[in-house]
């Protein structure tokens, strides 16, 4: 198979205009991050929200603002948007990619505090977050993304309290883009694995950058993983943005309530 090269992404073409203001939160994660660089190359105001620990262990470049915010404290949230009210006044566009995972474990070993946390951070987290910022953002021309997950479809044993939590963030924005239209518009991207630190439980976790398929599956599970997608690899951060990036734009401008699943053809609907 031909080496892929990111850099033949054309960014430009794809996302906002120049000059849209985003927020991204989950900002220093690993899409996160690729989002936040790759949105300032092409011209774009980006603010990231994201933990103390993962704004500190994981710092973006220069120049660029972060907040920190617990997003499951409903003040903290007030907080935040008042801080990006008086920045900028409005937003362009909304991106919440803050969320957990954990390796695969059943069900019946699996923690009621493992659970709980699945669900807040994947779920309620983006209820709060969504519903607190959807004041600040442009009426007509407001985008909200949220980042699901393929496993919130095409499950797989041992990630029960994931599945569950990502496919309910799948239905919820599914009515907020009912509720919202025609002002604002919600889609939702769906990756399959993606090589981040997400694998080791997310940057707001403190999980280690370098973290494996083996690792987290071991050797052989990591080869079957890998052997499931027709495309022959596992997706890099950009592979993700791209798709984040077009949604907040105006070539999407018919798309609402809509689940982009990018994952190499592991999962077809």
């Amino acid at each position: 198979m031909p080496e892929f090269d990111v850099n033949e992404i054309d960014f430009a073409r794809l996302g906002a205009p120049v000059g849209a203001k985003l927020a991204i939160v989950g900002g220093h994660g690993g899409i996160g991050q690729a989002v936040v660089r790759r949105s300032i190359e092409i011209g774009l105001d980006v603010v990231a929200l994201d933990t103390p620990n993962a704004i500190e262990q994981y710092p973006l470049p220069e120049g660029i603002r972060s907040i920190p915010v617990d997003v499951l404290d409903p003040q903290q949230i007030a907080v935040a948007v008042n801080t990006v009210r008086e920045h900028w006044g409005q937003l362009d566009g909304l991106v919440y990619l803050s969320g957990v995972g954990e390796r695969p474990t059943p069900v019946s070993a699996f923690g009621i505090d493992q659970w709980d946390l699945a669900q807040d951070v994947n779920l309620r987290g983006a209820f709060l977050v969504s519903k607190a910022f959807m004041m600040l953002m442009k009426p007509g021309t407001g985008s909200m993304v949220f980042i699901s997950s393929g496993l919130a479809v095409n499950v797989e044993a041992g990630f029960a309290a994931y599945s569950a939590s990502k496919a309910g963030l799948i239905a919820y924005a599914k009515v907020l883009a009912k509720e919202l239209a025609p002002s604002i518009r919600v889609n939702v991207v769906a990756p399959g694995l993606v090589q981040t630190p997400f694998l080791g439980g997310g940057t707001g976790r403190g999980a280690a950058s370098n973290s494996t398929l083996e690792q987290w599956f071991g050797d052989d599970g990591a080869k079957a993983m890998r052997a499931a997608i027709p495309l022959g690899r596992v997706a890099v951060p950009d592979d993700i943005v791209a798709p984040i990036l077009f949604l907040l734009g105006p070539a999407s401008r018919f798309m609402t309530g809509q689940t982009l699943h990018v994952n190499g053809g592991r999962y077809l609907p």
